[in-house]
């Protein structure tokens, strides 16, 4: 069974990772803030519980305070991951998406290892089996586990019959005003984003369904604005996209994707604020998985993934995927796609570093692919630092080093302002203020 071959390597029965929680300073570093302005040179931030106190080129350090020296490294905030679905309940990459397969935490938890190690300190789950995701949140914040700072939606919500509804994380909704229970059972779930999907079977080459109606779509973004739930929503036309913007959906989860975008709607976008998850990597992997999936065989993935699972992608990706048709279907669309987020960057537009995937090595390939269609270094930190924190609504805590804000840092061997692969040049990932072990981490590249 695939299931078994992927998570056989990544069983383990008792939590044992390090992170340690002291005041500390990082000292005589090169500053990136995530706001993408210039590097600042000689600064040294000093941090005092989970947050940071002060930061400063002439800051006097308490006497006894833990030091990190900062001499030719570079400082940034953690990165954000706003689109992924936590493998821990069957399902991999549309291989196996069967409802009632057992949830396993110890396979969710080397998954989210997986981004601590690779540097991202905050993750939104844009849907999943809620029993998996939603525990998984709450250790997180109750400290019981050492994993990101997870966000979560829990049920994705569509319509009937459609591609959502019919996966193990959407839940189809019944007509209003009978919408409404089903609107009130996940809003006391307390979901941090709520995402809605318009599209009858997502984006492929697929056999005709049922979609969420638009103004079914519009009244359900109300309701749940009213109550003060955030809303994302997976509209990858420009039809939908624009249905969904009126309605005031607050984000989206990914650009326009199926055709060219019209510039009339890229400049309405730029203009409303609106976050959108750059989720390149989706394509991309189906792309590469389906023609040749040696990509595994990077260290990225070699370092966090078990040898079982690099095979069992490698044997049974392929054939699925070309199956059912993706690989072709994907790589006719991804120059689109790849030029239309080139043009909502160009525009000035609220870009949000995002994978749809879900293990850690997969935000550095979208950093690749940002960087790919010509969008420099310093803007996309900040799409995947700043940006990430708007797409949340909590920009105001999180995103920036800045006094009073979280301490999730991420501290490099090079600049990242020169090159997105210096954000594998991993030195020390801190997240709310505690220094995280990465040799401790549950990762394929600790268990030898």
């Amino acid at each position: 069974m695939m299931r078994a071959l992927i998570l056989s390597a990544v069983a383990f029965s008792v939590i044992a990772v390090t992170a340690v929680r002291a005041d500390l300073a990082i000292t005589n570093v090169t500053l990136i803030d995530g706001k993408g302005g210039p590097a600042q040179a000689g600064m040294s931030v000093v941090v005092k519980g989970e947050r940071i106190a002060t930061l400063g080129a002439g800051v006097v350090l308490p006497r006894g305070i833990r030091r990190i020296d900062g001499t030719g490294k570079f400082l940034m905030p953690g990165l954000m991951d706003m689109h992924i679905h936590l493998i821990g309940a069957g399902q991999w990459r549309g291989l196996e998406n069967a409802k009632g397969v057992p949830i396993d935490r110890d396979a969710a938890l080397s998954y989210l290892h997986s981004y601590l190690y690779w540097g991202v300190t905050s993750v939104y789950d844009a849907g999943n089996v809620p029993e998996l995701i939603l525990d998984m949140r709450a250790k997180e914040r109750a400290g019981k586990i050492i994993a990101p700072r997870i966000f979560a939606t829990g049920h994705a919500l569509s319509y009937p019959g459609s591609w959502m509804a019919g996966t193990f994380h959407g839940v189809g909704v019944p007509d209003w005003p009978e919408t409404q229970k089903v609107l009130d059972a996940q809003i006391a779930i307390k979901p941090d984003l709520q995402k809605l999907v318009i599209e009858r079977f997502g984006l492929g080459p697929n056999p005709l369904a049922p979609n969420l109606p638009v103004d079914l779509m519009a009244k359900m973004a109300a309701y749940l604005k009213e109550r003060g739930v955030r809303t994302t929503i997976h509209a990858s036309g420009e039809i939908f996209q624009r249905a969904a913007l009126s309605a005031g959906i607050d984000t989206f989860a990914h650009p326009v994707a199926s055709a060219r975008i019209s510039a009339e709607f890229v400049q309405q976008l730029a203009e409303a604020k609106i976050p959108i998850a750059t989720t390149m990597a989706v394509f991309d992997e189906i792309i590469r998985l389906g023609e040749n999936p040696n990509y595994l065989d990077d260290p990225l993935f070699t370092s966090v993934l078990s040898p079982g699972e690099i095979a069992a992608r490698k044997a049974q990706g392929p054939a699925r995927y070309s199956s059912i048709g993706w690989t072709s279907w994907f790589k006719t669309l991804m120059p689109y796609f790849r030029e239309n987020v080139k043009k909502l960057y160009d525009a000035g537009a609220v870009l949000v570093l995002a994978t749809d995937r879900s293990e850690g090595p997969m935000i550095h390939r979208e950093l690749e692919l940002l960087a790919e269609i010509g969008i420099p270094p310093a803007a996309i930190i900040r799409m995947g630092t700043l940006n990430g924190a708007i797409f949340l609504g909590r920009e105001a805590d999180m995103g920036t080093v800045e006094a009073g804000k979280l301490a999730d840092l991420l501290l490099l061997d090079a600049d990242p302002t020169q090159s997105v692969a210096n954000m594998r040049r991993i030195n020390t990932v801190i997240k709310g203020g505690r220094v995280i072990d990465r040799s401790k981490l549950r990762v394929a590249i600790n268990e030898h």
